[in-house]
């Protein structure tokens, strides 16, 4: 019997999807597949985790907020301790792994140390659309975008920062990519 994967993804714009998406397509073409199930936070139930073998978890990032945490807290996360050993988590956001450190924290933040630590965790381009991008969305993204702009950062940006701020002139940027899951599914494949 394969063993089953779920795949539980919080977006607000559509790429943490399209990644767990990606993902689930990369599994199903394993040798030996397993089962696997993509859910998203809002709609994923108690009985769909405790009939997983392992989980996987993504959120898109929005000031440090991962979408979909607060519900996997409340019913979902007792059961990922239980399985602690075969979960794994990825973000999604504009500075993907230029921003490891501050989304390392809030991975811990949002799903407790007692189930993250330790386990594999990554952070994953997505993209920027203004054109479908919320009106809270733009106004927060003005303050760091301004900060950049005339602060210390703004003679020499990290890569990410220069991107955004194109972007913020040309009003859209994408990096949302299959290949950037590689090592994620290396850890997946490990613990099936």
């Amino acid at each position: 019997m394969a063993p089953k994967v779920l795949i539980i993804f919080g977006t607000s714009y559509g790429r943490t999807e399209q990644y767990a998406n990606w993902l689930a397509d990369a599994l199903r073409q394993l040798d030996a597949a397993p089962e696997v199930e993509v859910v998203s936070a809002q709609e994923v139930t108690e009985d769909q985790a405790r009939a997983a073998d392992s989980i996987i978890v993504g959120g898109s990032d929005y000031g440090g907020f991962l979408n979909g945490a607060p519900k996997l807290r409340k019913k979902i996360i007792p059961i990922m301790l239980e399985k602690k050993d075969k979960t794994a988590f990825y973000t999604v956001s504009f500075t993907g792994p230029y921003s490891k450190a501050f989304l390392d924290k809030q991975v811990a933040k949002s799903y407790t140390p007692a189930l993250t630590e330790g386990r594999p965790v990554y952070h994953l381009r997505g993209g920027i659309d203004f054109s479908i991008l919320s009106t809270a969305h733009k106004v927060a993204l003005r303050g760091p975008v301004h900060a950049w702009l005339i602060g210390k950062n703004a003679t020499d940006p990290n890569p990410a920062v220069t991107e955004m701020l194109e972007c913020y002139k040309t009003g859209k940027s994408e990096h949302a990519s299959p290949d950037q899951l590689e090592p994620l599914i290396e850890d997946i494949k490990a613990f099936l």
